[in-house]
């Protein structure tokens, strides 16, 4: 019985020492990352709530986008929309960077150090960058969608056709900028507080300092130009069919009239929404970019300066799905539908109806005054 109980110890003490010898083994490697790549690590507690806070973003980006995801999936009338087509192609976007970005900087952060070495943070570092490029392309071509849809209807029908083209253009461009680091234009390394992986805004070499203004230039500032040109022509358009915006017309109008205040109707409460997801974006980047060019020419911000724009643009995939629910009946409507049996989800209440009194003449002769009733069609956009 001693000789068993002391092998028995003697296996775990064993045991015990190659775990400590493995923990060792990672601190000090953990340690010649700091050195190489010049990390600051946070404290034990700023790496604990960091990643408290990523599980939260995290599962609500996951949760939302799958939603829509499988809501676009399940209804072809919906997916076939144009518009809706662009954001399918953010919700995937965004749940990308759910699935392939925060898990690694989740578990990092809950272990006080990067736990995926440097090949895991090329492919974090690509793949997050790639997918956030196609995330802002997407925004700038939602603009330009917006755009024409309000302010040029009758050329409107011409965007059916072009989405699918649209949409592997955005996503070749965004590879167009993202692929350089990877053959030695910049580089993918750790961001400053180590757990998070980015392209390598602090270098000064000419080159990379070239390809960040680059970047600052051709895939933000462009993209916000292109934005807000667009929806300042919308607001325009939009601000001068703005009176005759009543749910209820009074002194009568043709047909075609009320069918083109109902289409403004619609066309006005799309765009806010698309406005709302471009200005969080907006809003939720902007810091990021900004802090990624001063760290260009400042190589000695304060850790606090670099690490919270990073944890503010990773909201940023959060945000979307929490804008079409709050937002947009439509979707809450179709989110109900998904969950709920057939025979019960045509007991769900319909959208609000929208009547015009309008003229009605038959072979030209007015023939008195009618009401046209028209519901908001159930798009999520």
């Amino acid at each position: 019985m001693n000789t068993g109980y002391t092998a028995l110890e003697s296996d775990n003490a064993d045991e015990l020492r190659l775990k400590l010898s493995n923990n060792e083994t990672d601190l000090d490697y953990w340690h010649e990352l700091i050195n190489a790549y010049n990390i600051r690590p946070l404290s034990r507690e700023g790496y604990f709530w960091t990643g408290i806070y990523l599980v939260i973003v995290g599962t609500i980006a996951t949760v939302g986008n799958a939603l829509v995801i499988l809501t676009l999936c399940r209804n072809r009338k919906l997916r076939r929309k144009p518009h809706n087509q662009l954001l399918f192609n953010l919700a995937i976007s965004d749940i990308g960077i759910s699935l392939f970005g925060y898990p690694l900087t989740t578990a990092s952060s809950f272990a006080g150090r990067y736990l995926f070495g440097r090949v895991g943070c090329l492919i974090q570092g690509f793949t997050c960058f790639t997918l956030a490029q196609a995330n802002i392309n997407t925004l700038a071509f939602l603009s330009v969608y917006r755009y024409v849809s309000v302010c040029y209807p009758e050329h409107s029908y011409y965007l059916n056709f072009a989405t699918r083209k649209v949409i592997v253009c955005l996503w070749v461009y965004a590879l167009m900028w993202t692929v350089p680091p990877l053959i030695g234009w910049s580089a993918y390394t750790f961001e400053p507080f180590g757990t998070s992986c980015s392209v390598d805004w602090s270098s000064t070499e000419k080159g990379s300092v070239a390809y960040t203004w680059c970047l600052i230039v051709y895939c933000y500032t462009v993209h916000i130009v292109l934005m807000a040109y667009c929806y300042y022509k919308i607001v325009k358009k939009a601000w001068s069919v703005r009176g005759n915006l009543n749910t209820t017309v009074v002194g009568g109008l043709k047909l075609s009239e009320g069918a083109f205040l109902h289409k403004m109707r619609r066309e006005r409460r799309v765009t806010l929404i698309a406005l709302a997801i471009t200005i969080s974006f907006i809003l939720l980047w902007s810091p990021y970019t900004f802090v990624s060019l001063w760290s260009v020419y400042c190589r000695d911000l304060p850790i606090w300066v670099t690490t919270l724009p990073t944890m503010f643009a990773k909201a940023s995939c959060m945000i979307n799905p929490l804008l079409y629910y709050f937002t947009n009946p439509s979707f809450r409507q179709n989110i109900t539908i998904l969950f709920t049996k057939d025979h019960l989800g045509s007991h769900i209440r319909k959208r609000p109806l929208y009547m015009y009194r309008v003229d009605k003449t038959k072979d030209g002769v007015y023939i008195g005054q009618g009401t046209l009733i028209r519901r908001c069609e159930s798009v999520m956009f």
